[in-house]
């Protein structure tokens, strides 16, 4: 979709004085040589905008000319005092009636964050991107998105961010044109965006996309600008996690990521230096394959695929050139054959079978990644393919894994047959959109005709609530007091097959429970809803984010009944119950890990600007008191 961008950069920014006396905000730094706007042009350049366009304050207008060398139009204000609403009715004067992208020159966010926007197919005046969860901080600076049912209500700094915040990211489409002349003409120059919002949205003109856990910072004040820089290594990291296999996205990309950024920060140098180190690895690792040193060469794949991928993200980081790109990918496939043929020959003779196995394992994981870069490249979608278990970096994984518990045979068939899976999938993906099908689109209403049910959604969810812990409770109480009774009694002898009463009451014990205890925690997740809507008034941050801490406080809940409750019965299944308890504990335990994890990193999300002015203010009353003691 080809638009034209509109950047405002007109403020003073009086809360980065001194720091914005000479520069304007935009030019500040996040790494040496990247400046804010620099950043924003990058975020750009997969949309290609027939016209860029920033407006600035006149002083800053020969600074701003020389960074952007040509690629955008600097436009000027002509007048000392005005709001953000006046600058972008000033760019409107050197465009058509078309659409346009809205963007601040203080925000940096993912590119992932216009792309939800721009492919949102929103037809209203303004669309503008709701970050449900915003930190504490984030939520008192921040324009603030009241929602209605259908779009947005109104906006507004002061109000409290039941629903969350604007990102600084606005698609205008024609009629926006209207509601920023008719503001001006209303307020005068000193009209905000805000208000041009509020105009549109009395007549339904504007919508919002739901971009919550994307990426963003808006740089205000010099504590903002640090933890934007912050940020700014964030989404680097976090962008060179797209497109990736099963593996490399839940195994490999957490570590590479982390060392290929630290590489990228800390040397200056030629990014396919690791791609040729990787090489070296994968061929050392072919070469002990080859001789029998399974545990060692296995043990060298694994590093081979971690340096491959640091490698990539490194050119990635660099810059995405067409050679680098090109040296890249030649030099992967190297490494793949090394692998591949230094895994096979140890197997060769075991028969003709095992020859023709390795033709196709060396010749498939050269077709799939040629297949998967031709997609990407004729601009496919091809995240589908990626949860394939049969990309690159599972096929490398199965040469790992395989050699060190010495079951190679079984790898070789894996790699053999596996691909063809990926070929099918991949040829069905070009017929359609060879085709130009498209899903159908489903209706989202309630079907006719619609049912009106006078008892109210809160008092029938309380009902639930209060009956289904009724029901739990006596069945419970029924099943303990039946079981002495019928306690040890064998229904079923089936030569070693033996089942008793025991295993019956065990079961019946395990599907009320289950049945029962998911009416009451739908019902208790709704029952969260509601108090949401009162913590906002205390806490002052989203409704979305405090759903979210309280929910997760609820699994965390569950899983504790559940660690204490699900093993004991699962021991009761006959010959396989000790398996499967340690099994259900296990999946209890890891549950519990990452729902405790997610709530704290949401918990560090939300209050951690508070936590941290906690901490400064204890620290000023700790110096203080030194100082005291000194006078």
């Amino acid at each position: 979709m080809q638009l034209p961008v509109v950047i405002i950069a007109a403020g003073v920014a009086s809360r980065l004085k001194p720091y914005s006396e000479e520069s304007p905000k935009c030019l500040m730094e996040l790494e040496p040589g990247v400046t804010i706007l620099d950043f924003i042009l990058s975020r750009l350049g997969d949309i290609n905008p027939n016209r860029v366009l920033i407006v600035t304050r006149p002083k800053f207008r020969g600074m701003l000319e020389e960074r952007v060398k040509g690629r955008v139009e600097v436009v000027e204000t002509d007048i000392d005092d005005f709001g953000n609403l006046y600058s972008v009715n000033l760019a409107l004067k050197r465009l058509g009636a078309e659409s346009f992208l809205l963007l601040m020159s203080d925000h940096i966010y993912e590119k992932s964050m216009i792309e939800e926007v721009l492919s949102s197919g929103r037809k209203a005046a303004f669309t503008v991107c709701l970050d449900r969860k915003p930190s504490q901080t984030d939520a008192e600076e921040g324009l603030k998105i009241v929602l209605k049912e259908q779009g947005v209500a109104y906006t507004d700094k002061k109000t409290l961010p039941r629903h969350g915040i604007d990102t600084g990211v606005i698609l205008c489409g024609e009629k926006a044109r209207t509601y920023v002349e008719k503001t001006i003409e209303s307020l005068g120059p000193n009209a905000t965006i805000s208000e041009a919002l509020n105009l549109a949205s009395k007549d339904g003109e504007v919508d919002y996309v739901d971009v919550t856990g994307i990426l963003w910072k808006d740089i205000d004040t010099p504590e903002d600008l640090v933890r934007g820089r912050e940020v700014y290594w964030q989404i680097l990291r976090k962008e060179n996690k797209t497109e990736s296999g099963l593996v490399s996205t839940y195994l490999i990309k957490p570590f590479s990521t982390r060392v290929s950024t630290r590489f990228y920060r800390s040397l200056d140098g030629e990014p396919l230096v690791m791609t040729l180190f990787s090489l070296i690895v994968a061929l050392a690792a072919g070469f002990l394959l080859a001789f029998k040193e399974s545990l060692l060469g296995g043990l060298l794949v694994g590093l081979a695929i971690l340096l491959s991928e640091v490698a990539g993200e490194l050119v990635n980081l660099y810059g995405r050139e067409n050679w680098r790109l090109q040296v890249s990918s030649l030099l992967d496939r190297l490494s793949d054959l090394a692998i591949v043929t230094g895994f096979s020959l140890p197997l060769l003779s075991l028969g003709d079978n095992v020859f023709l196995l390795t033709i196709l394992a060396v010749a498939n994981i050269m077709l799939v990644s040629y297949v998967a870069q031709g997609l990407n490249n004729a601009g496919s979608n091809v995240r589908v393919l990626r949860k394939i278990p049969a990309t690159r970096d599972v096929l490398l994984f199965t040469v790992l894994f395989t050699s060190v518990v010495s079951l190679q045979f079984y790898g070789l068939y894996y790699l053999a047959v596996a691909p063809f899976f990926y070929l099918v999938f991949s040829l069905a993906l070009i017929i359609k959109n060879k085709k130009g099908e498209a899903e159908r689109e489903r209706v989202k209403r309630a079907p006719k005709p619609e049912i009106t049910v006078e008892k109210g959604e809160i008092t029938k969810r309380i009902e639930i609530l209060i009956s289904s812990s009724l029901k739990l409770a006596l069945s419970l109480l029924f099943l303990h007091m039946i079981t002495p009774s019928v306690t040890d009694i064998t229904l079923v002898a089936l030569d070693d097959l033996v089942l008793k009463s025991d295993h019956l009451m065990s079961a019946s014990l395990l599907i009320i429970s289950i049945y029962f205890g998911y009416r009451i925690l739908m019902s208790l997740k709704f029952l969260i809803d509601i108090v949401t809507k009162r913590l906002v008034i205390v806490l002052r941050v989203s409704e979305f984010t405090l759903r979210h801490m309280l929910v997760d406080l609820l699994y965390i809940l569950l899983a504790v009944i559940l660690w204490i409750y699900l093993p004991p019965q699962l021991r009761l299944v006959p010959y396989i119950g000790e398996n499967l308890a340690r099994l259900g504990a296990l999946a209890i335990f890891v549950f519990f890990i990452l729902i405790f994890y997610d709530v704290a990193k949401l918990l560090y999300k939300t209050f951690g600007d508070l936590y941290r002015k906690i901490i400064e203010r204890l620290t000023e009353k700790i110096r203080e008191g030194e100082s005291s003691e000194h006078a």
